[in-house]
């Protein structure tokens, strides 16, 4: 258990909420959370990954290899036949309780525990090939059809310990917070014409009804569409969404 008295990751914890406000609101969170998260709990990745569900793929996923190096990463995968076997498995290897329920805090060794892991054919085929052999999670609220999770993976050693998944729990409500403030921004960036299209663009209606609604052609609609896409940081109208209008954290906060 974490206590009162451990004054070094409550400073730290302290700082990380500090820095989150100071820094700019990054394509989900400040990369300064992802930073302050890797030296509170170790691993060799720490990365937030948008998976939109119903369409099979990676809205974007961006974070740190170690404590310096960072990756990000757009929809497009760079290898079709990976893209094939992670989703060929994905659906199955939390069935029954997607990672990405709000507030859920756990370790892969949770669902699957002992040599059970190793024999999961997404563990076996994707994770384990990619140098990944043990995670901790946590869900993220956000849009419908999709998932939203903070990943910490160690590449190999000792599993995550309880103490870990403590602190994140500890760190929870203060990441919720951040993600919805970095939201905020990232709306405020937007002029109040973008902002009507973005909900009507939430609402599913397609350009051309947004044009007849807002008065405007449909070309102006896309201009509109473009320049939310540069602020959320995505390519797709669904990623748009999840990034600027993500769910709200549920009222019981578990």
């Amino acid at each position: 258990m974490i206590s009162v008295g451990d004054g070094p990751v409550l400073r730290a914890v302290v700082d990380l909420i500090d820095h989150a406000a100071e820094d700019d609101p990054g394509p989900i969170v400040p990369w300064s959370v992802l930073e302050d998260l890797a030296r509170l709990i170790p691993a060799e990745e720490v990365t937030i990954a948008d998976l939109d569900l119903v369409n099979e793929s990676r809205v974007i996923q961006y974070g740190l290899l170690g404590l310096t190096e960072k990756a990000l990463d757009g929809p497009v995968d760079d290898d079709p036949d990976e893209h094939e076997v992670f989703w060929r498995y994905y659906h199955s290897w939390w069935a029954g309780g997607l990672p990405s329920r709000a507030g859920e805090v756990r370790r892969w060794s949770d669902r699957y525990p002992g040599r059970e892991l190793g024999r999961q054919p997404l563990m076996a085929e994707f994770f384990l090939p990619h140098g990944l052999s043990h995670a901790l999670t946590l869900g993220f609220p956000t849009a419908a059809g999709h998932e939203l999770n903070l990943l910490f993976f160690r590449h190999g050693g000792s599993d995550f310990i309880d103490r870990d998944k403590d602190l994140l729990r500890l760190l929870r409500p203060h990441l919720w917070e951040i993600l919805a403030d970095s939201g905020r921004r990232r709306i405020g960036s937007l002029t109040p014409r973008e902002w009507q299209v973005l909900k009507l663009v939430a609402e599913g209606h397609r350009n051309a009804d947004i044009a007849a609604i807002l008065c405007v052609s449909v070309s102006t609609v896309r201009k509109h569409l473009e320049h939310i896409y540069d602020r959320a940081g995505v390519r797709t109208r669904s990623g748009a969404v999840a990034q600027l209008m993500p769910g709200p954290a549920p009222a019981n906060g578990c």
